[in-house]
């Protein structure tokens, strides 16, 4: 199949969870597809003979461009070119051409849902998350396929926007490998000596890239909640260690003054912390979306302590033991759990895990799917 995608914003050299599902969703897909993708200049010059995928980087990084009412048109002429059976938007935000270009091109369109944006800009108490409802309501409705990556948006979605269930599909974000990858060697002790710790000193981790609000927030209640719980449970028998660039200045060095959190900043290889944690930590309570890191965490055998909302969207039946969940807010049993995983020893992941988050199985649905679609199923 031939698949024409417009991503609106720039995503490679893919950093953040949004972008790196982007990017491994479009990876995977162009061993089975033939793919071109229009988007958004790069951050930083990439090599793209090593993508997956052809691309052309058709945009400038300015707001005009979701207001450009000539792009249909350029976008036609490409589609034609490509020969295109079917036209992807990555996320809504340029939904409103979705009419125009199946007018121009009489073909299928399908947008990937990477969240439902207006309870994301809600839950961030944007004022203007009313009007982001109208529009993306819009735009669900205008589409001949939506792709959520979790069923709770689908749920939400064929309620609030009135979309009947066949026009949905459940297609979530990914990990990379089908099966828990082979721990870095000596993990748990390059990086405990790096930190000055004890073999047996627990290493409790969260990362993120920390410049999001939500994921700073989380930073926040760490420091604030879980930080004083753990002193007063467990003593000095502790590390906190806190991952990902941007995380604010006054952050920053509010950590600096306490002795058993650390804030790294972006770290080069994360599986190492990651390999060398006994637990990782997931204290988001805003925002909206798979969490990546959460299911990257326990494709390594982590246990995930995480917030409900935090955990929205992940299927625990796939998870066995290694996602456990607190209510928001409820940092008590937040804690609690926290203190229980660090006493654990426990069997593998799941299989049904790999079956239900790994993208080649991932893929695999989406092209039956796809498939549908365009006529061939």
């Amino acid at each position: 199949m031939k698949i024409f995608a417009l991503v609106s914003y720039p995503f490679l050299p893919a950093k953040t969870g949004g972008e790196i599902s982007t990017f491994q969703l479009l990876h995977h897909l162009g061993k089975e597809h033939q793919i071109k993708v229009f988007t958004v200049d790069p951050y930083s010059p990439i090599n793209t003979n090593e993508l997956g995928f052809e691309i052309i980087f058709g945009m400038r990084f300015k707001p005009w461009r979701y207001l450009n009412i000539f792009l249909p048109f350029t976008l036609r002429k490409l589609i034609k070119a490509h020969q295109s059976d079917v036209i992807f938007l990555d996320q809504p935000f340029m939904g409103w051409m979705i009419p125009v270009l199946k007018l121009l091109t009489k073909k299928k369109v399908f947008v990937r849902c990477h969240n439902i944006e207006y309870l994301r800009f809600k839950s961030m108490d944007k004022g203007w998350w009313s009007l982001m409802y109208m529009y993306e309501k819009m735009v669900h409705q205008l589409a001949d396929l939506v792709i959520y990556l979790s069923e709770v948006d689908q749920n939400h979605a064929q309620y609030e926007f009135n979309l009947a269930p066949e026009k949905t599909s459940l297609i979530p974000t990914g990990i990379d490998y089908i099966s828990a990858p082979k721990p870095i060697d000596n993990a748990r002790e390059i990086v405990r000596k790096e930190l000055g710790l004890s073999l047996n000193q627990h290493l409790i981790l969260y990362f993120g890239t920390m410049h999001y609000q939500p994921n700073y927030e989380g930073a926040a209640y760490v420091l604030s909640e879980v930080y004083p719980r753990l002193i007063k449970q467990l003593g000095s028998d502790f590390m906190i260690v806190i991952c990902g660039k941007g995380l604010p200045e006054n952050l920053v060095e509010s950590i600096s003054k306490e002795e058993q959190i650390t804030y790294m900043g972006f770290v080069e290889n994360l599986d190492l912390y990651i390999d060398a944690a006994d637990v990782l930590l997931n204290p988001i309570l805003s925002g909206g979306g798979v969490k990546t890191k959460a299911l990257e965490g326990m494709g390594r055998n982590k246990t995930i302590v995480s917030t409900h909302t935090g955990a929205l969207g992940i299927n625990p039946e796939v998870c066995g033991s290694y996602l456990k969940m607190a209510p928001d807010y409820n940092w008590d049993v937040f804690t609690h759990h926290i203190r229980s995983s660090l006493k654990e020893n426990k069997a593998p992941i799941p299989e049904a895990f790999f079956n239900t988050y790994a993208w080649p199985q991932i893929v695999k649905r989406l092209s039956e799917r796809l498939n549908i679609l365009v006529g061939r199923g």
